[in-house]
């Protein structure tokens, strides 16, 4: 039970331990006959930190909790309850009437706070729209610490604060000045639009997929092209990266969000993963890739670029994805022979691989890469062989129909040539 007699005999906050922010309301009761200073006091100033039921920074032996530089919003007659400051008035209190009802306007205007923490206290319905209102929609930030994401707190924090489009961001780590807080082993975090973007790329390029999927989800009801964004600027960076973005879809595909890459990424990822039929041509000749009519003596049958060909069944392809080690490659499947493009286990005088169509789908050299990439204003791949790290590439020369055979390039196929670049298209014989 607090009591107001108490309190007021209490010993003022220490502010030797912790900032003397502006305006603080410490050694005042909750509105009553005092002329009040909202802040932040002016027009284009905002709130670094509001620590919500915080109690300025404990140290004690059981831990640390709190913070030293925030205002803290708490009831008007709590009292620091632990480790040497123990029985003196909060730091920085903002007063609200009561836990149950937490309301600051008096104090702190609307959209006008960076971060808010809240630590082990519970989170009622109307703490949860308090917070809301005064974060900063652009810039707001809120982590909790102690808080277990499938409880009701949390599920109320979480629908309170997507209205203001802030969203859970698993996988955060915390700045450095949010660590440190040895009472508590877990924290949640909640973050803007901007940030969560950025936080976003990073899962995807760290691979963390699995948490770049959940907040993906999370992000899905933002208006304002949040996902598209992300992965248009993924596929607009280094191409030899980009075999994240595409272990990133296959996780969304299979994780049930599909209506992600559908609506999110270009229209060739719904084809691979979808495992239509494609066409997959050549950007240096415009060629489609096709398997020779004839078998050799192994029952193989070689691979051309085809210089005539793009409708009929022979040039007709599905992409079979093949998840390991955190990782996504694929099987290039011709339809018509039944057969899987892959590699040859030797390589010729300048170190290129030959390639096959086979009908053995169990070997390593049939496992490819794909590297998107936007050139020319359209989405292209390199297609680069998982087992000897082999891009493939058409040969320079052609036969006697103009056909060009396909090979394993031994060296870089990034310096622009055409050749070592592939459209995906739907396949359709019309």
């Amino acid at each position: 039970m607090h009591s107001i007699t108490l309190w007021k005999l209490a010993q003022s906050p220490n502010y030797m331990t912790n900032v003397d922010k502006l305006y603080p309301y410490s050694e005042l009761p909750y509105l009553g006959q005092y002329k009040l200073v909202k802040l932040p006091t002016t027009v284009n100033q905002l709130i670094d930190f509001v620590d919500y039921w915080g109690e300025g920074k404990i140290s004690s032996q059981h831990g640390v909790s709190g913070f030293s530089n925030c205002y803290n919003v708490n009831h008007p007659y709590q009292l620091v309850s632990n480790g040497p400051d123990r029985g003196k008035k909060i730091p920085n209190r903002i007063p609200v009437p009561s836990y149950t009802d937490c309301d600051t306007r008096s104090y702190i205007k609307d959209n006008s706070v960076i971060l808010v923490t809240v630590m082990g206290a519970p989170i009622n319905q109307s703490c949860d729209a308090d917070i809301a209102r005064i974060l900063h929609k652009s810039f707001g930030q809120v982590v909790v610490y102690g808080f277990d994401i499938n409880s009701q707190d949390i599920a109320n924090l979480t629908a309170e604060l997507a209205k203001k489009s802030i969203y859970h961001c698993p996988g955060y780590q915390l700045p450095s000045h949010l660590q440190g807080l040895t009472l508590f082993d877990s924290h949640l975090a909640f973050l803007n639009v901007t940030t969560a973007k950025s936080e976003l790329s990073k899962l995807i390029i760290n691979g963390a997929y699995d948490d770049a999927v959940t907040l993906s989800k999370n992000l899905i009801s933002d208006s304002d092209g949040s996902l598209s964004n992300v992965v248009q600027g993924l596929i607009t960076a280094d191409s030899t990266t980009n075999t994240k973005l595409m272990a990133y879809a296959y996780k969304l595909w299979n994780n049930g969000a599909k209506d992600i890459v559908r609506n999110h990424f270009p229209d060739q990822f719904k084809l691979i993963f979808g495992q239509e039929n494609v066409t997959i041509c050549n950007k240096g000749y415009l060629q489609a890739l096709k398997l020779s009519a004839a078998v050799d003596s192994s029952n193989r049958r070689s691979v051309w670029g085809d210089n005539d060909d793009m409708k009929s069944k022979r040039v007709c392809w599905q992409l079979i994805p093949v998840w390991l080690n955190n990782s996504v490659t694929f099987k290039l499947y011709n339809v018509d022979c039944d057969m899987y493009l892959e590699l040859d286990v030797n390589a010729d005088s300048d170190g290129d691989r030959n390639t096959w169509g086979s009908k053995n789908s169990a070997e390593e050299s049939l496992k490819y890469y794909l590297e998107p990439i936007i050139k020319d204003g359209e989405i292209q791949f390199y297609i680069v062989n998982s087992q000897y790290r082999q891009g493939l590439k058409l040969a320079i020369n052609a036969d006697s129909e103009g056909d060009r055979r396909l090979y394993g390039h031994n060296g870089d196929i990034y310096n622009g040539e055409g050749r070592f670049r592939w459209a995906i298209a739907a396949w359709s014989s019309i």
